[in-house]
Parts: structure tokens; C-alpha cells; sequence
């Protein structure tokens, strides 16, 4: 936890003269992405409009093309605004929906199945408007139900996560997570239609240098049947490990398997040029040019990142 909970203290002395806002409430923008969630949604939106901290926050629900009652249930509660796909994009398109129609100065992720509470994204909000942070994220703790079958991806998808920032990055994907809308617009463009945008803002945040903090929250077994399927997001495990590395660390990643296959055939080459008495043969040079190739690959990639990751800097 403390690994995300970054600088916090040093960045209000930076910001000492900046806005402060007399009063957070009116400035909160809670975006709700849903897909055929109509067994919790109704639920979820009667919860969040009983609480009080919440009377003038912006709450929008982004209907991604959901098949089912949900765009309906959503219109019978006037205080929300309700956005809908006209087919299902995925929910990092959700995401970038809600944040580019929020008016709000502070945009929080909150999901539509009942897994989350209300009381957590309360101590999310406080936390990132009262300590004025760029973002803050609430971090599972042990009592919070885990789908079982999807263990597997998300431990290879932690040891990525992982090995791209170089530390131990504690509930990387949460789902319930706030911003400055300002900072999360820099990076929007960065963000996956799909399966990964937690992922990648909890890295963009930490990359980028951006002091935030993290909260403890208890996360519930959602409401209704889940969308996951294990093959296909399987895949998508494996396609946002992919986009992590050439995205964060493509040096890293590619300079590693370059230099592993020089070496590999500089090895060989010598060997075989000691055994046979013909020099070195053409397997050995073609694995080692392979290998060249993979490092300035990832060199070239490096610097094609670096100015992605800085276009709204």
C-alpha cells in the first residue's frame, strides 16, 4: 500500500497555492459503466442517491449496448445521467465516455453489479478531495470475495504489472478508483476499448510521477451473472500483458530477449566453431542478427512510448 500512497505529503506543499474548493460535493463526477447488469442496477443507483454526500455529485451511467433492461432502469431515476452505446464497445470505451461528458473536477469508477460500497467510494472521495491528490485508488483487502476462476490470469498479469514498475503494486485493477479530471484526461487516449483500463491508469499514475494514495475498501460477490468468459478474456489477459510491456517497459522487454538470443548465439557459435573446425555457422549468426534486431526494436519502441505516454503532459 504504501508504494502507491506516493508523495502525498511533499505534493500539498507544491500545491499550496493552487484552487481550493470550498465545498468537493458539487464538483464529484461518479461514472457507472453497465452491460447488462439490470439484477443490480437498480440497486446500486438507490444506494448511491440515499447517500447525502452524494445529493449534488454528477452520477453518469454509460449503457454499453446492454441486450437487457438495464438502459430502462436507469431512465427510472431522473437524478441520473444516462449515456447509452449503441453496441457494446467494452468498458474501457465506457470509461472514456462517462470521462469525457463528467463536468466534474474529480471523476471516481464505480461499478454497476453491487460489488462495490457506497461507503467505500465515500472514503475514495475524501481522501482525493480533502488531501486535493491526483488519484486515489481503493485496494481490495482479504475479507473481499475473489472469483476463484480467474485467479491464474490475474497472478501472470501482477507479475507483469510487477516487473514493469519495478516494485510491488498492491490491487493494480480495482475497479473503484478516483482522479483530477484534468490528470485523467492527459491519458485518455492511452486507454483500451476494453479489458485493462484499471490496469493501465494505476500504471500511468505511477510512471508519470503523479502523487496519489490508496484506501482500503471491502469488495462484495457481485449481483447477477458475469460477463467473463475464460477463454476470451483469458486472451485478453494475455493482450494486456502484451500492451503493458510495449507500452511501459518495451526496452525492457525487448532488450532482455535481444540480448538473451546474442548470447544464445554467440554460445552456440563458439561451440560449434571449436567442435567442427569451420568457423561459425549461419544458425549461430542468424540467431545473434535476431537478436540485434530485437534490441533496437525495442529502442525504437522505447522512444515511440515515451512520446505516447507524453502527448498531454
Amino acid at each position: 500500500m504504501n508504494n502507491l500512497t506516493s508523495r502525498h505529503t511533499n505534493a500539498k506543499q507544491q500545491i499550496a497555492s493552487s484552487t481550493q474548493y470550498p465545498s468537493p460535493h458539487s464538483l464529484l463526477s461518479v461514472i457507472i459503466p453497465a452491460y447488462d447488469e439490470q439484477a443490480g442496477i437498480a440497486k446500486t443507483l438507490a444506494l448511491l442517491l440515499q447517500e447525502k454526500y452524494f445529493e449534488e455529485a454528477e452520477i453518469i451511467v454509460v449503457d454499453d449496448g446492454s441486450t437487457d433492461n438495464t438502459a430502462q432502469i436507469v431512465e427510472s431515476f431522473p437524478q441520473i445521467k444516462l449515456i447509452r452505446h449503441p453496441f457494446n464497445r467494452g468498458y474501457g470505451s465506457a470509461i472514456c465516455t462517462g470521462t469525457r461528458a463528467a463536468k466534474g473536477d474529480y471523476i471516481f469508477w464505480f461499478d454497476s453489479d453491487g460489488q462495490h460500497q457506497v461507503g467505500d467510494l465515500i472514503k475514495v472521495c475524501k481522501r482525493l478531495t480533502e488531501e486535493n491528490l491526483e488519484y486515489c485508488i481503493g485496494v481490495r483487502d482479504d475479507a473481499s470475495y475473489q472469483d476463484p476462476n480467474r485467479k491464474l490470469g490475474k497472478w501472470l498479469l501482477r507479475q507483469t504489472v510487477n516487473f514493469s514498475v519495478g516494485q510491488n503494486v498492491p490491487d493494480f485493477n480495482s475497479g473503484l478508483r478516483g482522479f483530477r479530471r484534468d490528470v485523467l484526461l492527459r491519458y485518455i487516449h492511452l486507454l483500451p476499448k476494453g479489458f485493462g483500463a484499471s490496469t493501465l491508469t494505476t500504471l500511468l499514475m505511477i510512471e508519470s510521477n503523479h502523487y496519489g494514495a490508496t484506501v482500503p475498501i471491502t469488495v462484495q460477490k457481485r449481483i447477477g451473472k458475469s460477463a467473463v468468459k475464460q477463454f476470451r478474456d483469458g486472451m485478453r489477459t494475455l493482450q494486456i500483458i502484451l500492451h503493458i510491456m510495449i507500452l511501459f517497459k518495451p526496452l525492457k522487454f525487448f532488450g532482455s530477449i535481444g540480448i538473451f538470443l546474442i548470447a544464445i548465439g554467440a554460445l552456440y557459435g563458439v561451440v560449434k566453431a571449436n567442435i567442427n573446425h569451420l568457423g561459425i555457422p549461419v544458425l549461430a549468426m542468424l540467431v545473434m542478427v535476431l537478436g540485434i534486431q530485437s534490441f533496437f526494436f525495442g529502442l525504437l519502441c522505447d522512444q515511440i512510448s515515451a512520446l505516447r505516454r507524453e502527448r498531454f503532459s
